[in-house]
């Protein structure tokens, strides 16, 4: 085998070992490491309290009701148990909405064209407190507060 063959079989054999590396991480990740973080993140943009109390898992799936090679590429569905979220301040009962448990399938084709689709979400036992005051406040209704109002706006969708 000449020199550049075995360059190109070892940068290859290298690349796939990465790979190989990477997905048994991202199958076999415990989630709940995650939760801290993700209920801080969403407790600081909500302005109010936010807890995952229950297990969060992500399970990759394919999804049968796509066609073609994409039927192949697995889905990421996320399973989140035991959700609160607190209402505001001025709000006379700590917590305005909690859901036993939350199911969504995430579309990854469609991040590589910066686009965040989840066509389907399951809600298990919601319960929401809704509450209007009478100078037109209402918990859920909120506001985001952008953290350099000079900065240009996310490609995402």
């Amino acid at each position: 085998m000449t020199r550049p063959a075995r360059i190109l079989v070892w940068t290859l054999a290298t690349l796939l070992t990465l790979l190989a590396i990477l997905v048994v991480v991202i199958a076999t990740f415990d989630w709940n490491r995650v939760k801290p973080l993700l209920n801080e993140k969403v407790s600081e943009a909500l302005h109010r309290p936010f807890a995952i109390n229950g297990n969060l898992a992500v399970h990759w799936r394919t999804e049968p009701e796509e066609g073609g090679w994409r039927a192949w590429v697995p889905w990421p569905h996320v399973i989140a148990e035991d959700l609160t979220l607190g209402n505001p301040e001025w709000s006379k009962t700590p917590q305005m909405a909690s859901l036993n448990k939350v199911e969504a399938r995430l579309s990854p084709l469609a991040l590589l064209t910066q686009t965040v689709a989840i066509p389907r979400i399951d809600l298990v036992q919601p319960s929401a407190d809704l509450v209007r005051l009478a100078d037109g406040r209402a918990n859920w209704t909120f506001t985001f507060d952008p953290k350099d109002p000079d900065a240009e706006p996310s490609n995402w969708t």
